[in-house]
Parts: C-alpha cells; sequence; structure tokens
C-alpha cells in the first residue's frame, strides 16, 4: 500500500506534479536530467517520459522555480486541511491523526525536492563545464561552414570588396578605445573604421585629408555609414578595432568569435589579407587567429605580448584575491572556453574555465608552434611566411630606481612583461622583426598602444601593404 493513499489531497497534488515534472522532462531532451528526476522522484512518483527527441532545450533555474512552487503547493495542501478541520465543529481523532500524518508526508515531500534542487545544481555544473567545452569548437564549425557556404554561394557582408583590412585586438589591462585613437592617427585618407565594442555595438569613422587638415567622419550606423562615398568606393583600407567581450578572454574564444564577425561583414575570403595589430595579451589572441586561419593573415604586429609564461599571470592565479582586490585585476572574469590542455584549465568552487591568466601562467606559444610543425606542417609553413612583428616596450633605469645589480641607463622590461619575452625569443627565426621602443609612465605597459612609435609602426605596415597591394 503507498503510504500517500492515506491521504488523498496529498496524492491529488502529487498528480499533477508528475504531469509537470513528465512535461519539463519531454521539454528539455536531457538524459542527465532524466535519470536525476527519477532517481530523486521514484518514491513519489513514475516518471515515464523517455528522452527520444532532438533538441535539447536545458532550463536549470526554470526547472527550480517550478520544484520551489511545488513545495509550496504542498504547504497550500497542508494548510487547506488545516483550515477544513478547524471549521468543524467537533474535531475526531481521526483528523487529528490525519492531521499528524499528513504533515510528515509534506515534509518528507519537501525534503525530497529539496534533495532534488540540491541535485539539479551539480547538472547545471556538469552541463555548464559541458558547453564551455564544446562551444567554442562548435562555434568555430560552424564559422567554416558558414565560410564554405558564402564562397560557394559568392556570399557577401556589408564590408566586401575592402581588400585590405586592419584589425586591433587589445590586451586585458585595455579596450578597444586605446586603439581606436592609435587606429584613427595612424588611417590615412580614403580609409573607414570600424569600432566594434563589447555589447556589440559599433561605431563608424572616415578618414578625409583636405589641404593638409584630417576630417574625421563619425556615424552610429551602417545606414549612415553606407551613404559616405568612401565606404561606397571601398578604395582605402578598412580598419577594426575589435574589443572582446570579456577582459580576460582566452585566445582561443577571440578567435572564434572574431572569425565569426568577420564572416558576417564579409571579410573571410580568398580576396582580402588581414593585418593584424596587438598589444599585450591581445598578440597571443592574433597569433591564435592566424594559426586558426592562416590563409587570412597577411601580418601580425604586437608590443609588449608576453610570449613566454608570464609570472605575473601566475601570481594572478595563486592569489586572485590579492589581484582583484589590490592591483584591480579581475581574474574570474570569464568567457565559457574551456581550454582541452588540463594545465591551463582552473577550478574555483566547482566551476572549471580557462582564461587569459591561466593561458599565460602554463603554456609558452613555443609549445603551440612546435605542436603546429609536427601535425601541420602546411600551416606552420604559412605561418612562417607571414610577417611577425614582435615589438618589445622598456624603461631605462633610472639613478634613484635602479635596483642592486642593475647598472644606471641599462633597459628593463615595461613593468609588466620582460623584453625577452616581449620579443618572441623562444620563437627564433619564427619572428621576422624585434624592435623596442621605449616607453613612459608609472606603469609603461600601459602606454604602449598610444605610443608615438607604435602608432608610426601601425602606419609603416598598413602604408606597405597597401602599396602592395596596389602593386
Amino acid at each position: 500500500m503507498n503510504k500517500y493513499d492515506t491521504c488523498p489531497e496529498i496524492q491529488a497534488v502529487l498528480n499533477n506534479h508528475k504531469l509537470s515534472a513528465n512535461n519539463m522532462l519531454s521539454g528539455a531532451q536531457s538524459q542527465l536530467l532524466f535519470d536525476t528526476f527519477s532517481g530523486k522522484l521514484s518514491s513519489l512518483f513514475e516518471i515515464s517520459e523517455s528522452v527520444d527527441g532532438d533538441v535539447l532545450n536545458l532550463n536549470i533555474p526554470n526547472i527550480k522555480k517550478v520544484i520551489t512552487k511545488w513545495k509550496s503547493e504542498m504547504d497550500d495542501c497542508y494548510q487547506t486541511f488545516l483550515l477544513n478541520i478547524q471549521s468543524k465543529e467537533e474535531k475526531t481523532a481521526e483528523d487529528q491523526f490525519k492531521g499528524m500524518a499528513m504533515k510528515i508526508l509534506v515534509d518528507e515531500t519537501k525534503a525530497i525536492y529539496d534533495g532534488l534542487n540540491k541535485e539539479l545544481d551539480e547538472v547545471e555544473l556538469d552541463f555548464k563545464n559541458a558547453v564551455r567545452l564544446y562551444r567554442s569548437p562548435i562555434r568555430a564549425a560552424l564559422t567554416d561552414l558558414s565560410m564554405l557556404y558564402n564562397a560557394e554561394n559568392n556570399g557577401k557582408g556589408d564590408f566586401s570588396g575592402f581588400e585590405n583590412v586592419s584589425v586591433y585586438v587589445h590586451g586585458i589591462e585595455d579596450t578597444g578605445e586605446g586603439f581606436k585613437n592609435s587606429a584613427i592617427s595612424a588611417a590615412q585618407g580614403g580609409d573607414v573604421l570600424i569600432y566594434i565594442m563589447p555589447n556589440g555595438e559599433r561605431t563608424y569613422y572616415t578618414i578625409r585629408e583636405f589641404k593638409g587638415e584630417r576630417i574625421i567622419g563619425e556615424f552610429e550606423s551602417i545606414e549612415e555609414l553606407e551613404k559616405d562615398e568612401l565606404y561606397k568606393g571601398k578604395k582605402g583600407r578598412l580598419h577594426i578595432i575589435y574589443t572582446t567581450e570579456n577582459k580576460n578572454e582566452h585566445r582561443q574564444e577571440t578567435s572564434d568569435d572574431l572569425a565569426h564577425k568577420l564572416n558576417e561583414m564579409g571579410l573571410m575570403n580568398d580576396n582580402i589579407k588581414i593585418d593584424m595589430f596587438a598589444q599585450s595579451y591581445g598578440g597571443r589572441r592574433s597569433l591564435q587567429f592566424a594559426i586558426d586561419y592562416p590563409d587570412n593573415v597577411r601580418s601580425i604586429t604586437t608590443i609588449g605580448t608576453p610570449y613566454d609564461t608570464n609570472i605575473l599571470a601566475k601570481s594572478a592565479n595563486r592569489a586572485p584575491l590579492i589581484a582583484d582586490g589590490i592591483l584591480r585585476r579581475e581574474t574570474k572574469d570569464n568567457s565559457d572556453y574551456l581550454d582541452f590542455n588540463t594545465e591551463n584549465q582552473k577550478n574555483t568552487k566547482g566551476v572549471k574555465y580557462s582564461n587569459a591568466y591561466t593561458d599565460m601562467s602554463s603554456e609558452s606559444l613555443s609549445e603551440d608552434i612546435k605542436k603546429i610543425k609536427t601535425a601541420n606542417p602546411e600551416v606552420y609553413d604559412k605561418l612562417q611566411k607571414m610577417e611577425i612583428t614582435a615589438m618589445a616596450g622598456y624603461k631605462i633605469v633610472q639613478p634613484s630606481l635602479f635596483p642592486p645589480g642593475v647598472k644606471v641607463g641599462e633597459k628593463l622590461s615595461d613593468d609588466v612583461v620582460s623584453v625577452k619575452s616581449q620579443n618572441a625569443e623562444i620563437l627564433g627565426e619564427f619572428i621576422d622583426k624585434r624592435p623596442q621602443i621605449p616607453v613612459r609612465g608609472i606603469i609603461g605597459h600601459l602606454n604602449e598602444i598610444e605610443n608615438p612609435r607604435f602608432v608610426s609602426v601601425i602606419k609603416g605596415v598598413n602604408k606597405k601593404q597597401m602599396d602592395r597591394s596596389i602593386k
């Protein structure tokens, strides 16, 4: 005999919960969710819906809200029974016994629902980690399919027709704002610029030169820009200032997202060659993009990039409270990407993630290049043919500031990344040029993007590549 048979009021509520549970499982189509419900609710009612659909639609927060509602309905059922008893002129012993039995059953049922909600936290975590693990490869595959479709069907985006494209990728400490100023300074008359903000919004600019004066046009929408003659002619260079959605975004996540955006714009095809400019961790992001899409990249110019592992990143990972609290970093600002390399993963309270800090802590970019040379020599050859410049910022040691053992006037790092790492010495002949420039400021690393000598290098690369394409 089922213990709930003595309380038909509760059994009626459970019958509704059974229907609700099976409907949720049918809609979710998750085997993990089905197993969790079956295991926790078997003493209450039978889970009959099978998981045989094609579309996974798992929304754990909504499911937990439903279960919380179930608990409330159990309480309502008990309170209704009590009100009915209290309305009687004479209360029997049977009524009192049934009330006590009902209270026990309600509490037991609510405890089962609480247990289910706790297990759903684990389901949500497992599902979140699974999504993180596969989201990036899936998105990359979808981007590749979209590129193939566009190529076969002559698909075009709003910026198809521009043959020379510069893409600017910032590091952790900066946003696209710094590169926006540098790109505008480096742009020539006839050029068009797009500033892509983290939330996806875009601002457009045009550069005109008239009697020695530079005229900068600003447009809030693509519809406004489309009316401009410089956009229509597409004779100049297109500059794209890209901002990552998450400051600490792992380089693979950036590569996938950037490819997706460029493909939508009509810029991922054989007719377009991209020149990339990057500062700090943006250099790692840019090199990853070049590894993933070597046919689309012509050159990479970086400054302040930690090509080797970085001691500050290791410190931030080991002591996130200090990094976040005192140094005002955001070590837990993570994208949804989880690196397949377990050394490039971190686990904080059961949540696994990979970001810029885990990447710089565990992996030198020379390791990736070695793997590519072995596993995919064709891509390695394409990377070698790119023009890759690794610029380093340095500071001159002043008499009042130099540490013991360091000579006055000696070149030191830019305060964050060693000159050796910035110059990518670990990559040997893979790098074509290794210029060094002085940087100023309390933390010189932050000033590199808008450093006049770096802007001059950007301008020189853009002009050289434009001249080559014209010839």
